[in-house]
């Protein structure tokens, strides 16, 4: 993946929010944003896998018909 302007600013924005967040939390909540943050990353995995599939299918289906 290329790495836009609006991904990087949105990475760095993410991350300085954590921090901030980070700082006000207990040891014990601090682990469970831990396993929180471990999900959603999980759940993105499944999420871009998925669309790449339909994707891939739906260029599959593309070229099947232009071949036809």
């Amino acid at each position: 993946m290329t790495a836009t302007p609006e991904f990087e600013k949105l990475k760095a924005l993410a991350a300085e929010n954590e921090d901030l967040l980070r700082e006000t939390l207990s040891d014990e909540q601090k682990e469970l944003l831990e396993k929180f943050t471990e999900c959603v990353t999980d759940i993105s995995s499944v999420s871009e896998r998925e669309m790449f599939v339909i994707g891939f299918r739906l260029g599959v289906k593309l070229m099947i018909d232009v071949m036809k």
